[in-house]
């Protein structure tokens, strides 16, 4: 082949290079809800501890070391689930969870709903805090300006050109409180992504969505959209053992708590992805050798947390248990509590607000936070008998087709049967009389269901609402430290389905 001067040659030389597949690999996590700390792994059997930033410094170096040309992402949520996440570092509440992530070399984040739990204000401090890029496409004030300070940004390693955009789930007025998401928006995810992916693609040369939208939406998304390769994802705590591919676009997600790190290794050449292979590492502890600034700043808030959190307020006579969508004892007993200390008719917590269980024995105050990590406040409020019917009837369809999580209960029982895709409910009674359409019942609920949720989980708006000034978690530990007798709840089918 004749090449027509040192230009020509140099030119084929050039695209003879860019067509030769270039070794990137995806490090990611997310959903670590404050977890920076080892803990042993209940569903182990030898109950290994595993997770936790030090943890994580030590697999971040293996992996970097076997592959050349890596960055490290986090999916959103880091925020919400263990006192760090309370605590002022940087000025900002939550701040050292941000500085770990900058400790172990993260390149980008995405808001997830639970940066928002404490204020908007602070969600603000921690988007705009870290010297890695929090990014975040779809949210928008009133005005139409980001809420994060960017939607995109881009690295180059190894020869491959790399854009990442951040986007947020379009239900996140529905998974965050409405008055810490006041005056903003969240805009169409789809067409928000391919705006930015039609504008990054002459200069890129891998396209990432880091999305916190959950898996089932990730599909979804990448359905809508071309031109993207990658999404890395959260929300839906979703363990995939390898990617999966939907539309030519490849979605990983790596669990929650930090107890997995996600490996995606890419050949990409030409804005193509030639190869992959994606896995999860299990982060365990026995054997790692942490990065010691890490595991000194770790030990540091695990010192304040101790010091502050260890006192025993009781004992359990068994395991409390949790569930999304079905009654759980910790709820009925934390429910009970509510109705006999405020003498209401029936009281409701949110299922997916208690975020642990508690093995039997004595129970410190750090396991109650852990439990109910959430700023909800008591509140009571009047409710007629034909807007509880309206709640028993959104509650049945919640249990029997699992659109969203159930409340726990107390006072109340609610009796169904399915038939296809409806529902009926055939039993419905308070005190153990039958639900009286024309009566008043008094309620007791948190503010996170009477006022952020009350669609959602009520299906009617709670009107004269009172609030008690008690968080739900300093109520338990109050309940829990007037008993000297351990604690004995069970399931008791009060949210059942008829045979």
């Amino acid at each position: 082949m004749m090449y027509r001067g040192l230009l020509g040659y140099l030119i084929f030389c050039a695209s003879l290079a860019l067509a030769q597949p270039r070794a990137i690999t995806i490090l990611h996590v997310n959903d670590i809800h404050g977890h920076f700390l080892s803990k042993p792994a209940v569903e182990r059997s030898d109950k290994a501890l595993i997770g936790g930033f030090a943890a994580l410094s030590h697999y971040l170096r293996v992996e970097r070391e076997r592959a050349s040309n890596t960055i490290f992402l986090d999916a959103g949520d880091f925020m919400t689930g263990n006192p760090i996440c309370d605590m002022e570092h940087r000025g900002v509440c939550g701040g050292a969870l941000v500085e770990l992530l900058e400790m172990v070399g993260c390149k980008a984040d995405v808001l997830g709903n639970h940066e928002f739990d404490i204020s908007q204000e602070n969600a603000h401090k921690l988007a705009s805090m870290p010297t890695y890029p929090i990014l975040c496409a779809d949210l928008v004030d009133s005005a139409g300006h980001l809420f994060a300070p960017a939607a995109t940004v881009i690295y180059e390693m190894g020869g491959v050109r790399i854009g990442i955009i951040g986007l947020i789930f379009e239900q996140l007025n529905y998974s965050a409180s409405r008055t810490n998401l006041k005056g903003l928006q969240i805009k169409d995810i789809a067409q928000t992504a391919q705006h930015y992916i039609d504008e990054m693609d002459p200069a890129t040369d891998l396209i990432v969505l880091l999305t916190h939208n959950g898996v089932d939406n990730d599909r979804d998304l990448a359905r809508k959209v071309h031109d993207a390769d990658v999404i890395v994802g959260g929300h839906s705590h979703t363990r995939l053992s390898e990617p999966v591919r939907e539309n030519g676009i490849l979605i990983v997600q790596a669990g929650c708590h930090l107890q997995d790190l996600g490996v995606l290794d890419l050949e990409v050449a030409g804005d193509t992805i030639f190869n992959y292979q994606g896995r999860l590492v299990p982060l365990l502890a026995e054997g790692t050798q942490p990065d010691s600034h890490v595991a000194a700043f770790s030990d540091s808030f695990k010192s304040m947390i101790d010091a502050d959190y260890a006192q025993v307020v009781g004992h359990l006579a068994a395991d409390w248990i949790s569930a999304h969508n079905e009654e759980s004892n910790v709820g009925n007993w934390i429910c009970d509590r509510l109705c006999e200390v405020f003498g209401v008719d029936v009281a409701l917590i949110n299922a997916g607000g208690i975020r642990t269980n508690i093995a039997a024995g004595p129970v410190t105050e750090l396991q109650v936070a852990e439990l109910l990590p959430f700023h909800n406040s008591i509140v009571l409020f009047p409710a007629s008998g034909s807007q509880l019917r309206k709640f028993a009837e959104n509650q049945a369809h919640a249990h029997a087709f699992r659109d969203h999580g159930t409340l726990d209960i107390s006072g109340m029982s609610i009796t169904y049967r399915r038939r296809g895709g409806e529902v009926e409910v055939t039993a419905c009674e308070v005190a153990g009389e039958p639900l009286d359409l024309k009566r008043e019942y008094r309620i007791a609920s948190i503010d996170y269901i009477a006022v952020s949720q009350y669609e959602r989980y009520l299906g009617f708006q709670p009107q004269s609402i009172q609030q008690t000034g008690q968080l739900l978690a300093d109520f338990v530990v109050a309940q829990m430290q007037k008993t000297d007798k351990p604690i004995l709840s069970r399931v008791e089918g009060r949210l059942r389905q008829s045979p």
